[in-house]
């Protein structure tokens, strides 16, 4: 019996991430194509449409407001908008959340996070952590030589921010995106076949 579990989870461990990501695929594709299959129609006929125009607009236009926001004017209004986005209090708190989420997978905060460190936080027991800061604004209120670290929740997406002495952190020879996969998946890996 415990054989037929045992294959029963290694099928199920092959599968399921598979349908997840193609459900959620599919439905992020669908809900896009619904949304902007409207905005196409409201500015060209029923006929004209062919399934997946919402789709090739929404890169369309996600890549024009990316060459739009570059240029100096558009940045004042968005910044302003932005402004005014920050000051409606359940807005401001979803914007942000959402916002901040994007921002820490996309190349520019990448380089914010460039270091993975491992953290002493009792003899022979350490966490994988990222320097997120090296001068945090709080460092003058106490210790010098403090340091902004992120220490990922695994199975979450979560963590916690320590500002932690230097000489407590031991920097690792990995790639962020390698020990950000470790650290949420709890180490539990799968490992390349040799």
């Amino acid at each position: 019996m415990s054989r037929l579990i045992a294959t029963f989870l290694r099928g199920l461990g092959v599968v399921l991430p598979l349908v997840l990501t193609v459900w959620l695929v599919v439905w992020a594709v669908q809900g896009i194509e619904t949304i902007l299959r409207e905005v196409f129609l409201w500015f060209f006929s029923e006929e004209l449409y062919k399934p997946g125009l919402g789709v090739v607009m929404a890169i369309v236009v996600i890549f024009i407001v990316g060459i739009l926001v570059q240029l100096f004017v558009l940045r004042q209004v968005w910044a302003w908008l932005e402004s005014v986005f920050e000051r409606i209090p359940l807005v401001k708190t979803v914007y942000n959340g959402i916002r901040d989420f994007l921002a820490f997978f996309s190349s520019n905060v990448g380089a914010g996070m460039s270091t993975v460190v491992r953290v002493d936080i009792a003899p022979g027991a350490q966490l994988v952590g990222f320097v997120t800061d090296r001068q945090p604004p709080f460092a003058g209120l106490g210790e010098s030589d403090m340091v902004a670290v992120y220490l990922p929740m695994s199975y979450m997406v979560g963590g916690y921010t320590l500002l932690l002495p230097a000489d407590r952190l031991h920097e690792c020879d990995m790639s962020v995106e390698q020990a950000m996969r470790y650290a949420l998946t709890a180490g539990i890996q799968a490992k390349p076949k040799v």
